[in-house]
């Protein structure tokens, strides 16, 4: 009989997989428990790793949280989709941009391990934090009337309530709208926060 494969309890070969598959493992377990619920060796488990191995990619379960969700937040030219174009449809452009990046298969689930573990982890505030910081405060910036990092702030608080209304809570009517029926609903507020005068 053959002896049962062995773990691997330092760096593999072809480091950027390992590290996929971890973030993979981590996202499913973190959706579904949160992070106070993880733990490293279930992820460990389900990513068919050693611990230690995750220990070495990310140092600690912190560590590895705010590498899974890490790209919750960042939509992809956000600048560019937002900022280029008709200056009253500003708030149409960001909700359209936000509701398609997060409804899509792979991210639907970081962006709701994010919102579930906000509370129970720093790092998920830290990642918040950033949000406001790394992406809708450049766009306020570009496209708003001043007061960016208070625009930023008031935006970002709207996009989270939500996000927490629809893909967490699923709390009616909201998780019910159509994509199109929910940016209709945001496209107003978001306009208002990014471009009115305050």
């Amino acid at each position: 009989m053959r002896p049962p494969p062995k773990k691997h309890s330092g760096r593999r070969a072809g480091p950027t997989s390992s590290q996929h598959v971890i973030l993979d493992a981590a996202r499913t377990e973190f959706s579904a428990h949160g992070f106070e619920g993880t733990t490293m060796r279930a992820i460990a488990r389900s990513a068919g790793v050693d611990a230690a191995l995750i220990h070495h990619f990310f140092l600690s379960k912190g560590g590895l949280f705010s590498a899974a969700v890490q790209d919750v937040f960042t939509v992809p030219d956000l600048m560019t989709v937002v900022a280029d174009g008709d200056p009253q449809a500003v708030g149409e452009r960001l909700a359209w941009a936000y509701v398609r990046h997060w409804e899509s298969p792979d991210m639907l689930p970081r962006l709701v391990a994010l919102m579930r573990s906000a509370t129970a982890f720093d790092g998920a505030s830290l990642a918040i934090r950033q949000f406001f910081a790394q992406t809708l405060l450049p766009v306020a910036a570009r496209v708003g009337q001043g007061r960016h990092e208070l625009r930023a702030s008031l935006c970002g608080s709207f996009l989270l309530g939500i996000a927490a209304l629809r893909y967490v809570s699923h709390t009616e009517p909201t998780a019910s709208l159509s994509r199109r029926q929910l940016v209709g609903v945001m496209s107003g507020t978001c306009q208002a926060y990014m471009c009115d005068r305050m």
